[in-house]
């Protein structure tokens, strides 16, 4: 798979990932889960790596941490969620459930999700990437009228 560098590290990630909005917001039994497991399995087998989930995605961060344990793929992936609740106690509780639901102890991006209370969750997140409880920072949004604040 076509792979690019991060800029400022160089570290080199493949151009496709893996979202997780709804098609991995699943159900606990294993007959729900069984055609994910297959998609995750297949996916790191050719190459992939990034998997982008969000606590907003109903349960995809927990069936994506369950998954991942389950075929021992944690460390070949690229875990990439985001926060998006308002307030530093909030963002830090939901950031900490995110960590516990993908089951690392540190999550390779943590993304501010459309810009709810940015400036708060950047600096708690500056925080954490010093902590090594993150690797990288971002801040996501999907409509061009919030281009100008990005």
């Amino acid at each position: 798979m076509m792979q690019r560098p991060i800029p400022r590290t160089g570290e080199s990630l493949p151009v496709i990932g893996l979202g997780t909005w709804q098609t991995f917001d699943a159900g606990p039994t294993a007959a729900e889960r069984a055609p994910l497991r297959g998609v995750l399995g297949e996916f790191v087998k050719l190459g992939g790596s990034v998997i982008d989930s969000s606590p907003m995605y109903g349960r995809s961060e927990t069936v994506v941490g369950e998954l991942a344990a389950e075929l021992n793929l944690h460390k070949k992936l690229f875990l990439a969620t985001k926060v998006w609740t308002s307030g530093r106690e909030e963002g830090i509780r939901q950031m900490e459930q995110s960590l516990a639901k993908l089951r690392v102890s540190r999550v390779d991006l943590m993304q501010v999700h459309n810009l709810v209370d940015y400036r708060t969750h950047l600096a708690t997140l500056r925080r954490w990437k010093e902590q090594e409880k993150v690797r990288y920072i971002g801040v996501t949004h999907y409509t061009e009228s919030a281009y100008d604040d990005l």
